[in-house]
């Protein structure tokens, strides 16, 4: 019986764990527009689709991840395995999301040592930033429907967030003093429980300037660290290391390598796979995606951790929904410059409109069917527009 019982689990594990590397290999294909095109595909895969948790557990775990260091769309699809399959549930789930991203940047990688040029994708892009930004869109209106709740303290930080996100302020000390004046305006008692965030800052040893495999892991473990922000922060941190301290790469090569990060999906710290190539071929395209990415897997078990405890207790509840409301401002600060982006060219608002009108009124439709769409119209628009020249 107990046998039985013991090969039961094992097979209830094995089909979690398979469930788990399909949704996040789905998710890792069809991810684009950073965090905030990315929440609303993984939204409806982990929450409306399969129900891994519920859309406050959602919320709470995106807002956390907007102050802590590494890629925020890794860490909550991580998140959300951990949920579903334990430890090993969040190892198969950033693997597997992460895989898609890796494999086509290696890629993209080979062809442009080969002939010194990306291969010209541009058609196929162009529609997936308006249908990305119909997406975010839609996600702002739904999760502040489901977020704010008539909340007038949450509204009233909403709307403080999103000035002070467009002005340009720190998004990541908006979102903590959200959760801050949340809590007091609630809380009777004048007394603040300390947090400790425990953010993996290595120490490393000085290295002499010679290249080798050991140095190169270790530069971009660092970056992987540490870094906060988007993907001009990466670029900052990856132009220190790699052109204007060792010179493995030229200026040129740093940017297409950004390049190649922000028109491949998942997050723009595949970058790291492109530049990786670059330097040492297939091997050193799999140290730097590896080093930079290691670090999320740790803090990723970390979070975890801290959330289970914090979502237990009334107190940091309301911590945690003043993150929630800020992180809805901030999604949308990132959709009004993808909307002003995006409609800068006619067939750019074409597209826009046309799917904003899908997400609005098919709120079921699948947002792969939208990216999609998005697609096949830039290409269409573009070459027709190519052919009446």
């Amino acid at each position: 019986m107990s046998i039985n019982t013991a090969e039961n689990i094992e097979e209830s594990q094995t089909k979690k764990l398979k469930e788990i590397a399909v949704s996040c290999l789905k998710l890792g294909t069809i991810g684009f527009g950073g965090i905030a095109g990315m929440v609303s595909t993984i939204e409806n895969e982990m929450v409306i689709r399969r129900k891994w948790i519920d859309h406050q557990h959602f919320m709470d775990v995106l807002s956390t991840s907007y102050i802590i260091p590494g890629p925020n769309a890794v860490e909550v699809v991580m998140h959300c395995g951990k949920e579903r399959g334990g430890r090993l549930g969040l190892v198969v789930a950033g693997i597997c999301y992460l895989l898609p991203a890796t494999l086509i940047c290696l890629l993209f990688g080979y062809f442009y040592k080969r002939y010194s040029a990306l291969p010209d994708v541009q058609r196929f892009i162009f529609g997936v930033r308006p249908a990305t930004t119909a997406l975010v869109v839609s996600t702002v209106f739904r999760l502040a429907g489901s977020t704010l709740k008539n909340n007038k303290t949450l509204i009233l930080l909403c709307c403080l967030v999103f000035a002070a996100a467009l002005y340009g302020m720190n998004e990541v000390l908006l979102i903590m003093g959200a959760g801050v004046v949340n809590y007091f305006a609630h809380s009777a008692k004048g007394r603040l429980p300390i947090v400790t965030g425990m953010f993996l800052a290595p120490t490393f040893l000085e290295i002499n300037s010679k290249f080798s495999n050991g140095k190169l892991f270790l530069v971009f473990l660092k970056i992987g660290a540490v870094l906060y922000g988007s993907g001009y922060v990466l670029f900052a941190y990856m132009d220190e290391a790699l052109v204007r301290n060792n010179h493995w790469l030229t200026h040129q090569q740093l940017m297409d390598a950004i390049a190649v990060g922000q028109i491949t999906p998942g997050p723009i710290l595949s970058s790291a796979t492109f530049a990786g190539y670059l330097i040492q071929g297939t091997t050193g395209g799999i140290l730097t995606t590896i080093g930079i990415f290691l670090p999320s897997f740790f803090i990723s078990f970390f979070l975890h951790r801290i959330l289970s405890s914090a979502r237990k207790s009334r107190k940091l509840r309301l911590f945690l929904d003043g993150l929630s409301a800020a992180s809805v401002s901030i999604i949308a600060v990132v959709g009004f410059h993808l909307f002003t982006s995006s409609v800068q060219e006619w067939q750019g608002a074409v597209i826009l409109v046309l799917c904003l009108g899908l997400t609005f009124f098919w709120k079921r439709l699948n947002t792969v069917v939208v990216l999609l769409i998005g697609s096949a119209g830039g290409f269409l628009l573009l070459s027709m527009t190519s052919l009446i020249r």
